[in-house]
């Protein structure tokens, strides 16, 4: 039996919408001062890589939840502007290992920079309080999303 609402809860969710803009716009600022830059979808192939290690396209693609065809034209993108290296395996050679590339994790730590920058600037003029109440709330936020059991899937 589900938990999940059918009908949004507006009166709930407005609020945190709107306060919300401002941390996912200075979130996506290092994306947007990248040169030459890398689209939203690209940039969360890297990220999912990153984080999970090389995997091949079927893992990728569940994890993107995405169809394989449509991870396939991203990595494809990515390996040609060198962001991301497909080996082929030693075991099988229809099977390709998917890997960020030195280039590409070059570009996620300069990505992860520049929001460490700007989240310390704006966290820098918050009371210390309010710094407390925003990392539960946000703990708290995440581990309601794992609850879901879906992930979130952010759009370009």
């Amino acid at each position: 039996m589900s938990t999940r609402p059918t009908k949004p809860n507006k009166p709930l969710a407005d609020p945190v919408l709107e306060h919300a803009a401002p941390l996912v716009m200075l979130w996506d600022r290092a994306e947007d001062w990248a040169v030459p830059r890398v689209p939203p979808s690209q940039l969360r192939v890297l990220t999912i890589l990153d984080r999970i290690g090389p995997v091949n396209l079927t893992t990728l693609a569940r994890e993107l939840g995405a169809i394989p065809s449509s991870a396939s034209r991203l990595c494809d993108r990515l390996e040609a502007s060198g962001l991301l290296t497909r080996k082929v395996s030693a075991g099988s050679r229809r099977e390709v290992t998917l890997s960020v590339s030195t280039e590409g994790r070059r570009r996620l730590a300069a990505f992860a920079a520049t929001r460490r920058s700007d989240f310390t600037q704006v966290l820098e003029l918050m009371t210390s309080e309010a710094r407390t109440s925003l990392i539960d709330g946000l703990r708290q936020f995440s581990e309601a999303v794992e609850c879901l059991h879906q992930p979130v899937v952010a759009e370009a």
